[in-house]
Order: C-alpha cells, then sequence, then structure tokens
C-alpha cells in the first residue's frame, strides 16, 4: 500500500510547517519540519497505528522517550496524534550520516583514520548504555551505519529513535512492533520466530557497525550467514579475509594492463580499508575478536552488555595512540607521503624540492662589489677583482692601482653561465713554483662593454643567460634571412621570365641556372 505524503508547506498542530519528505518506510515517512515557535528544524516521523489500544502505547512509548537526553542523542520535542496517524518530533541533527561519509571517503580514495572512527563508536556506545540504563531499558533496535550521523565539527550521534522499544514485564511494545531490523545488523533474535530484543541485540547492531566501518562491506545477514555454516563455512569473513580478497582483485585488476581486456573499475584497494594493513598484527586480531564476538549468532556468546563492549574498543583505541606519528617540529624537512597507487610524477612536490634545493644553495658574490659571480668567473666585470690560484700554494689576488688585496679567494660552486670577465687593470700575481718565488705580469684584456640592465638583472637571480652578449642580435639575423630568401625568390623569378621568353623565340638560350648563381654576390649571413 502506497503511503501519501504530506504535501510541503502543510501546517501540522498549528505549530510544524512540513519542508520536504526526508525518508520513508513501512511505518510511514520521516518530514523535515520547521518549529515554528523557535524557527528551528525538527524531524517529524509519522505511524500508521490503528484502535484506541495502539494510540495509548505510543503516549506511553513517547513519554518514555522524552525523559532522555543525552550528548550524543537528539532531543524529544513533542508527541501527537492527527489525521489517524500517530507523529513523534524530534530534533534535527544536520550533517552527513556514517554511510555517506564513508562513501565519500572512498570517492576522493582518503581514509578516515582508525582512531576518529573508533571514537565515532565509542560516542554510540555512550548514548546506547545511556538507553540500556532507562528504567525500564530502552532497546533502539536499528543501529546501524545510516543512523549514525556526523555533524560537521565531528560528534557523532545516534539518532531514529522512532524504532526504540521500553521493555517493562517483558512485554512487546508497539514502537516499530513489526520492524524486523535492517539485514546485517539486526540479530536472529529480532526476527519472526526469536526470542526477543534485550541489551545484547543492540550490542550484535553495534558489531555490524563496526565491521562496515572498518571494511566498507555491509555485513552478511543472518540468513545468508546460516547458509553458510551449513556449507561449513562462518559466513562472517574477518579481517583478514576481507584484506586478502581486495588484495587479490588489486592485483587481477593490475594484470588487465598486459593483456587486451580492459581492467574492470573499482578494483583498487580502497585507501580507507588499505590502512587496516598497516596495523599492528596484535590490533588487527583484536579488532576482529571483538567483532566476531558481538556478531554471534547466540546471545549467551556475545557480550552481555554494551559497555563491555564499549571497554574492549576503548582499549584498542588506548593502543593505536602512540602508533600515531606525531607532527615533525617546524625546521624538519617534509614531504608528502608516496602513494604507492599513483603511476604519474607528484609535479607540485617535485617543483618544492627543486625550489628549496635551489634555494638552500648558498650565493657567491664579487669580495669587494659584492657583485654575484658565477662558478667559471675568474673575476669580476664591474670592478675588476681577480682570482688566481698558484699552483702549490695559497691564492692570492691583485688588482693595479691603490687596491692590493685583501681577501682569500673561495671556491664557486653555483652552476651558472660562462660569461668571461676580464680584469681592467694589469694583474700581478706572486706564484710559487719549484725555483722560488717568480712574478708574472699579465696585459689586460680588452675591456668588455658593461651588462646591460636585462643581464644584471638575470646575473643577480642567478638565471643562465639567454642570449651572449656578442654576435648578432635575434631581430638582426632575422632580417638577414629575410633578404636572402627574397634575393632567391627574385632569382627564380628571373630565370623563369628568361626561360619563357626563350620557348617563345625572342631570346638566346639562357646562361646555365648553375654558373648564373656563380654570378651573384654572397650574401651576409654573418657579420
Amino acid at each position: 500500500m502506497m503511503i501519501e505524503t504530506i504535501p510541503p508547506g502543510t501546517i501540522m498542530r498549528g505549530q510544524y510547517r512540513i519542508e520536504r519528505a526526508l525518508g520513508s518506510g513501512g511505518f510511514g515517512h520521516v518530514y523535515l519540519a520547521v518549529d515554528l515557535r523557535t524557527n528551528q528544524p525538527c524531524a517529524v516521523k509519522e505511524y500508521l497505528v490503528t484502535g484506541a489500544s495502539g494510540q495509548a502505547q505510543l503516549q506511553h512509548e513517547a513519554r518514555v522517550l522524552s525523559r532522555l537526553h543525552h550528548p550524543h542523542l537528539p532531543s524529544f520535542i513533542d508527541a501527537f496524534s492527527e489525521r489517524g496517524r500517530y507523529y513523534v518530533v524530534l530534533s534535527y541533527i544536520e550533517g552527513r550520516d556514517l554511510t555517506e561519509q564513508l562513501r565519500l571517503a572512498r570517492q576522493h580514495d582518503e581514509a578516515i583514520p582508525l582512531p576518529v572512527i573508533l571514537g565515532w563508536l565509542l560516542a554510540v556506545c555512550d548514548a546506547v548504555q545511556f538507553l540500556h540504563s532507562q528504567q525500564p531499558p530502552v532497546i533502539h533496535r536499528d543501529i546501524k551505519p545510516d543512523n549514525i550521523r556526523i555533524t560537521s565539527d565531528g560528534t557523532a550521534y545516534l539518532v531514529d529513535l522512532g524504532n526504540a522499544k521500553a521493555v517493562a514485564d517483558g512485554a512487546r511494545t508497539l514502537f516499530f512492533a513489526r520492524h524486523q531490523g535492517t539485514p546485517g545488523y539486526a540479530p536472529p533474535e529480532q526476527y519472526p520466530g526469536g526470542s526477543g530484543t534485550d541489551p545484547r541485540s543492540d550490542v550484535y547492531a553495534l558489531g555490524g557497525t563496526l565491521y562496515f566501518a572498518l571494511t566498507m562491506q555491509e555485513p552478511a545477514s543472518v540468513s545468508a550467514r546460516n547458509q553458510a555454516l551449513q556449507q561449513g563455512h562462518s559466513g562472517l569473513p574477518s579481517l583478514q579475509e576481507q584484506l586478502a580478497r581486495l588484495l587479490a582483485e588489486e592485483k587481477a585488476g593490475k594484470s588487465f594492463r598486459f593483456e587486451a581486456a580492459r581492467p574492470t573499475r573499482g578494483t583498487r584497494m580502497p585507501r580507507h580499508v588499505a590502512q587496516l594493513a598497516m596495523l599492528p598484527p596484535e590490533i588487527l586480531q583484536r579488532l576482529n575478536a571483538i567483532i566476531q564476538r558481538a556478531m554471534a549468532l547466540k546471545p549467551t556468546e556475545r557480550y552481555q552488555s554494551v559497555a563491555e563492549f564499549k571497554a574492549e574498543l576503548r582499549q584498542v583505541l588506548e593502543q593505536l595512540q602512540p602508533t600515531r606519528q606525531e607532527p615533525p617540529p617546524p625546521t624538519a624537512e617534509r614531504g608528502r607521503a608516496v602513494d604507492p597507487h599513483k603511476t604519474q610524477p607528484d609535479l607540485p612536490q617535485l617543483y618544492e624540492d627543486l625550489h628549496q634545493a635551489r634555494t638552500s644553495t648558498p650565493g657567491v658574490s664579487c669580495p669587494v662589489c659584492q657583485m654575484p659571480l658565477a662558478s667559471s668567473q675568474t673575476g669580476c666585470p664591474r670592478c675588476g677583482w681577480t682570482s688566481l690560484q698558484a699552483p702549490g700554494g695559497p691564492a692570492r689576488s691583485a688588482r693595479s692601482g691603490s687596491q692590493a688585496s685583501q681577501e682569500q679567494p673561495q671556491r664557486l660552486v653555483l652552476p651558472s653561465t660562462r660569461v668571461q670577465a676580464a680584469p681592467s687593470a694589469p694583474v700581478v700575481s706572486d706564484s710559487q713554483g719549484q725555483g722560488g718565488l717568480t712574478r708574472t705580469r699579465r696585459r689586460p684584456s680588452p675591456a668588455s662593454p658593461a651588462p646591460s640592465p636585462s643581464t644584471q638583472a638575470a646575473q643577480s637571480q642567478g638565471w643562465p643567460l639567454a642570449l651572449p652578449e656578442k654576435g648578432l642580435s635575434l631581430r638582426t639575423a632575422i632580417l638577414l634571412t629575410a633578404i636572402a630568401l627574397a634575393v632567391l625568390l627574385l632569382v627564380f623569378v628571373f630565370l623563369f621570365l628568361i626561360a619563357s621568353a626563350h620557348s617563345a623565340g625572342s631570346l638566346p638560350p639562357p646562361l646555365p641556372g648553375a654558373l648564373l648563381l656563380l654570378t651573384l654576390p654572397p650574401l651576409p649571413l654573418h657579420r
């Protein structure tokens, strides 16, 4: 039977304006509404009940829910009957459910850290333990990733309390009395013919939620597990088996790269699941033991309370804390983690490394005028300082006039341009040879022209020069090439005209083309 939805804009009980439908099920619909008194969003959940006894029982359940106040549970606001249906109003928790969080992590190839996952589960355990501590105890009966809402600040909430059941003298109440839970998260006793739910039923659902949060795989339903047991299998693959299966699928997908067939999509192991392989074996084994015990088909083999389940998770979280790497100090070298799945280089990282290597290289400048110098330069073109290395002795530098050598030459290490600088004055140097100290005098080379402003700027930045200071400029070379091509074109036109006239009989036979080309003057292609 199709349940008709309430149109948006409808005001219920004179207070709640329906905005849109959030979801639906066999019980009815869940609506996003606005409380006109407080102008705050709220969730309105409807139930299809008939008879006076059903209405009375729902009112009793609503009074139980109204006493529930916990930091990880939505607040109860109101409950009323209208149009032959019963409605429960709860505070609306904005955010994404756990299923959506994991889906986005897989879509963006990211991993939610395991301490964060366990922290969310511990917060939900606190809320469930609070429900079980009520008198009478309140059993949620539908704990699953879809009902765990994560807000923008990272707080986890257990929502959808409309499925809860208040246990009183062992009687079954009507809140979702026909609701059998979600396959994979509902224990055997919650299905028809079962022994009835109790706090251990929520423990089973918490174990299934932990299983999904770690593996991104839905746990098998009770019927599927029973069939697997009949065939001699556990029906609930361990974390190690899930990792082995995903690794085998990933290797099979990679083998298609060398075949003609196209590889299937989604064969790569999600990064969120791959982090399980980085855990110490004892922690992975302990997580698997917690899940297997919490999801035991027999209630007597499970954790008998949520407190026991929560204590085990907290111990695992304490073991994970030391394994988390602390951020490096600001002065330490930092780099990005290498993704083994990527086949392309990390260009931003390469650029960052090259820039860091270049900026960290010490610069060299003239000891007199502080002009930046290249490794191949033996002197400064600005002031005329020259560094001479004497064989078998220390290097000494000297200049003409009143300036004498002041500093020892330093070794230049920057690979740069090969602009040779000549001293502007005669250079006198002393060298220690085999026969003693000898004095040599060099004639100064012709003074080189002063570098252009662009060249000085390039030299100050340490960049290599694109064009030498001597020789033809690029504009001149292009102009001469264009002139040569124009002359060559005119020659071919002239030969064509002569050949045409000769064929008409008005001219003598033309000179051979090669002889005519020899009579042309050479083109000035170089200076």
